[in-house]
This record gives structure tokens, C-alpha cells and sequence, in this order.
């Protein structure tokens, strides 16, 4: 097996879409390619691709972060057959080695021995893998490229396409987050499915976890008979809605949720067990890292609050944060709207 650093793109600042690769070498597939966006774009890609590599399964898919990391899907073909939206678990696969690593990994034959766990690779019979990872603006990695057969490869062959990955890498990258944003903006605008038994509430802590790909996320409502106690709505843990959990109602007092009362964002990111000896919780349920965000009305009173715990530092770029600070405007028209149908 090998694994090679990820290319970073090129330096200069042509558009990938004027420059001349293996895989489109017509005019007509770079004007095809330019019109498209989103879900059509990948889908677009893959296509082109499949074309002229013909290579017994190829696809775009996304990182999926719950209480294990999963490969979905969005846009590929294995033998003749569309794969959008299949989604397994990444442990055992080399998609995974290439996602860890953030390194294109290469296996030229043999790749049923290298990961002997991998049931695709075994039920399929593939002989050769090529993973490319699919990073962010922040060297993150969010997604992936790959490519199987059934017959070995070549290191010149697997040259030549990634070249041309490499071309289109950074908008592959582009239009996975912007898909990932607009899953997220359309669920919850649309609020909990009907027929499910999932609120509001729920929705918004299930959706935190999914974006940041954290360990359990819960929002809170400042009790209105005592503002030293806040009330649990939701909490979701690894992907779970913990029902259980709502209603409990907890004191400010030796939480770092106490700092919200006058701070918009109070963050740790390291040492929370430590910072809180009191808190058990923290350390048997190996949080490290919290990230309370307040909730307030139009007039800056507390209505509540939303919190993060992680075992690592939360990390919230530009796009994280914008959509945090959405969930907690939802959050707070939520509240109010609660309150205003109580008698």
C-alpha cells in the first residue's frame, strides 16, 4: 500500500476549468462541467470521469460524522449502477486510512489482502484502489474521491488521473460543504419531519452534533420561577436523542454554563474534567472541551443556552460559526414561542 501526500492544488490562479486535463479534453465537457453546480456538478464529474478511466466503481462522497465515521455517497457508479446516497461504515476501509491521513492513498493490487475487513472490496472482488481525499479550506478533510478495479494499476496511469483530480479538487471541496450547509439550513427551516416524533428542540441539538461532528450537544431553557436553574430540552448524544434527559432541571452553580449568564460564548478547550472536579460527568463520559453559546430575546435577556461537549477542541470556522449563531436565533424564537402558547 501507499500513501503519498494530497495534492494542494496549484499556485497559480487559472481556472481549473480552462486548463486541458486527461479527462476532459473537449471543449464540450468543460462547458458541461461549468454549468452545473451542487449535486449535479459531482454527479457531472463522475460521470466525465467514468467515461474515460472506466474503472469498476468510482465515486464523490461525504464524510459523516455520528457516533462512528461513515462514507455517504453523493455521487458514483459501480458496475453500471448508481450509488448516490449509499452510505457505509469507513472502519476497516481504506477510505478511512485516506480521511485519517489526509494523504492520497494508492494501492496498486492487492487491496483485498491490505484490508481484509472491508466487505465492498471483498463482495466485489477489487483488486486496486485509489482514495483522494477531498480537504477544505482549513486542510480538513470532509469528503473523498475513489476509484477501484478489478485488475492492477499503474503508477503512471494513477498519475495521469490524478492530475486531473487535482484540477478539480478544490471545487469538489466547494460544492460538498455548500450541500452540507444547505442540508442543514433546509431541516431546519422546514423543522421536524412529519410523522416523527422528533421537536424542534431535538431537531436543533441532533443537527449541532451532525455539523461539528462532536460528542453530545444539548440546548437548555433558563427556568422561569428561578433564574439560578436552567431546564434541559433536548440532548443529543452520538447521533441519539436522549428523551430521558428532558425536563432535568440543573443548577448554574459549578457549571461552566454559569459563565453564560453575562458572556455571549464561554469555551474550553482542554481540561474540562479538571476545570470542574465537581462535575463527574465530565470525566467518566470523557468530555474534554465545552462551548456554551447564550440564548437571548430582542431585549438581551437570557433565555437559554446551547452546549457542546467534545473529547478534542471544538473547532468552529467561519461556516460553523455562521450556522451556530442561526441555530441560536431558531433557538431563541423557539423559547419565546413556547412561552407565548403557555396559559
Amino acid at each position: 500500500m501507499e500513501i503519498s501526500s494530497a495534492h494542494s492544488g496549484n499556485s497559480h490562479q487559472t481556472d481549473p476549468l480552462d486548463v486541458i486535463t486527461p479527462l476532459s479534453s473537449s471543449k464540450n465537457d468543460l462547458e458541461l462541467l461549468s454549468s452545473k453546480t451542487g449535486q449535479e456538478f459531482l454527479q457531472t464529474f463522475v460521470d466525465l470521469l467514468q467515461d474515460v478511466i472506466q474503472a469498476d466503481f468510482v465515486a464523490i462522497s461525504e464524510l459523516r460524522v455520528t457516533d462512528k465515521e461513515h462514507i455517504q455517497v453523493k455521487a458514483g457508479w459501480m458496475d453500471g449502477e448508481s450509488l448516490k446516497n449509499f452510505e457505509y461504515e469507513a472502519c476497516f476501509t481504506p477510505c478511512l486510512e485516506a480521511i485519517k491521513s489526509a494523504q492520497i492513498v494508492l494501492v496498486h493490487e492487492g487491496v483485498q489482502n491490505s484490508f481484509p475487513n472491508d466487505e465492498l472490496l471483498q463482495h466485489k472482488g477489487l483488486e486496486s484502489f485509489l482514495g483522494y481525499p477531498v480537504l477544505n479550506t482549513y486542510n480538513e478533510a470532509i469528503g473523498l474521491i475513489q476509484l477501484a478495479w478489478r485488475r492492477q494499476t499503474s503508477g503512471e496511469e494513477c498519475e495521469q488521473i490524478l492530475e486531473t483530480i487535482n484540477d478539480f479538487s478544490a471545487r469538489i471541496a466547494t460544492e460538498l460543504e455548500n450541500l452540507r450547509s444547505q442540508r442543514v439550513l433546509q431541516t431546519l427551516a422546514r423543522g421536524p419531519a412529519l410523522g416523527t416524533s422528533e421537536n424542534i428542540f431535538q431537531l436543533i441539538a441532533r443537527q449541532i452534533q451532525s455539523l461539528l461532528a462532536v460528542r453530545s450537544v444539548f440546548v437548555a431553557e433558563c427556568s422561569v420561577t428561578d433564574q439560578r436553574n436552567f431546564n434541559i430540552l433536548a440532548y443529543c448524544d452520538d447521533g441519539i436523542c436522549r428523551k430521558v434527559l428532558e425536563g432535568t432541571s440543573l443548577t448554574y452553580e459549578g457549571r461552566p454554563c454559569k459563565q453564560l449568564e453575562t458572556m455571549e460564548e464561554f469555551r474550553i478547550d482542554e481540561g474540562l474534567a479538571d476545570a470542574y472536579p465537581d462535575q463527574e460527568i465530565y470525566r467518566t463520559a470523557g468530555f474534554d472541551s465545552y462551548l456554551g453559546i447564550r440564548v437571548a430575546d430582542g431585549e438581551a435577556n437570557a433565555l437559554g443556552h446551547l452546549v457542546i461537549f467534545h473529547d478534542e477542541p471544538i473547532i468552529t470556522h467561519k461556516l460553523e460559526t455562521e450556522l451556530l449563531n442561526i441555530f441560536r436565533d431558531r433557538l431563541s424564537f423557539e423559547i419565546m414561542r413556547e412561552r407565548s402558547l403557555e396559559p
